[in-house]
């Protein structure tokens, strides 16, 4: 129930922030797939276990198994990642801010001494997503100087509408995005975990652990397939190739 809460509602902010929905209705649809979403994968869970011989032996006599194919972090991110190509229109943001996190997190701290490079992570942590904001939203404020003309036109430069509804189709088609999905779950995997940033006071608490491949793509194929069939049962269509 705590993950429910807390990832739902981290979920539903990093949407609105980074502009993965664009009206209500992609709001009340990813709410309805996140009342949805544990006792999906509870059921997906028991299925699972009660096929396998030795892992249903295991449960009839009242024990549960230690093997896990599924995990709940990789199964929801689904939910957010069919959406991100409508963010990565405006990559100049993205560019700015991954720059920031990749020089403050992994390159600065092999030089630094460890008391700084703490300190220094935390710092990068809030400038980086405060400069993406900026890059992003700069331009609704008049009183703030145009982030084009700060940042540069690298850092506010955005793909064509034509660029990112191919890229929001492909995520979102159910024989594609899954396998889309995976593989950005796998990365994300990878760089979430990555010591540098696991070492992070605070921030550690928040990350989840590393998961073998297997069990990422897995969580991840299915958690897509989940959404979109949820996605598929509210608007009565659904995709099946970009």
């Amino acid at each position: 129930m705590t993950f429910w809460f807390v990832n739902g509602l981290l979920d539903f902010s990093t949407a609105l922030a980074l502009g993965t929905v664009v009206s209500p209705a992609g709001l009340q649809l990813r709410l309805v797939a996140y009342l949805l979403l544990v006792p999906t994968f509870l059921a997906l869970r028991a299925t699972i276990h009660l096929t396998h011989p030795a892992h249903r032996e295991q449960v009839l006599s009242g024990s549960c198994p230690r093997n896990e194919f599924l995990s709940l972090d990789w199964f929801s991110v689904g939910i957010l990642a069919t959406g991100l190509p409508l963010s990565f229109q405006e990559f100049g943001p993205w560019i700015g801010m991954n720059a920031v996190l990749l020089v403050g997190l992994l390159i600065v701290p092999r030089i630094a001494t460890p008391r700084a490079a703490n300190g220094g992570k935390l710092v990068v942590i809030i400038v980086g997503p405060l400069l993406f904001l900026y890059a992003k939203y700069g331009e609704l404020f008049t009183w703030m100087p145009a982030p084009a003309t700060t940042l540069g036109p690298i850092a506010t430069s955005t793909f064509s509408d034509s660029t990112t509804q191919m890229f929001l189709q492909a995520t979102n088609s159910l024989l594609i995005g899954p396998i889309l999905v995976a593989l950005f779950a796998v990365v994300m995997n990878y760089v979430l975990t990555h010591p540098e940033i696991k070492d992070i006071p605070l921030i550690r608490y928040s990350l989840p652990k590393r998961d073998p491949n297997r069990v990422v793509a897995t969580s991840a194929i299915l958690g897509t397939v989940f959404y979109l069939l949820v996605v598929a049962a509210a608007t009565g269509s659904l995709r099946l190739l970009p």
